[in-house]
């Protein structure tokens, strides 16, 4: 991707393709192309210094590393979303009450 511009563009691809696919494809695979999606957004923090998010930054490794959990764990990828959800849930708190 040469711009910030080439990434959204490939963000949007990317999850108009999962929402015609997830119309065939097995129900666990939608959980999983939104968790790539936030992979792609987290990605679009290092090309352009204004949508860097260090909490996100921080997720990327946990993300990438179980989400192939998926294919041969389904309860490990959903422990995964949660133990997520909450971390995410805990910093929308703590943002909400610094301003």
């Amino acid at each position: 991707m040469d711009s910030k511009n080439d990434a959204l563009f490939e963000l949007a691809a990317y999850l108009i393709a999962s929402a015609r696919d997830c119309l065939e494809e097995p129900q666990i695979y939608g959980p999983l192309r939104l968790i790539v999606g936030v992979e792609k957004i987290i990605e679009m923090g290092k090309l352009d210094p204004t949508l860097y998010d260090e909490f996100l930054e921080s997720k990327k490794e946990t993300i990438t590393k179980e989400t192939l959990a998926v294919m041969s764990n389904r309860e490990a990828f959903s422990k995964m979303l949660d133990d997520i959800l909450l971390s995410f849930s805990e910093e929308m708190k703590r943002r909400a009450t610094r301003g």
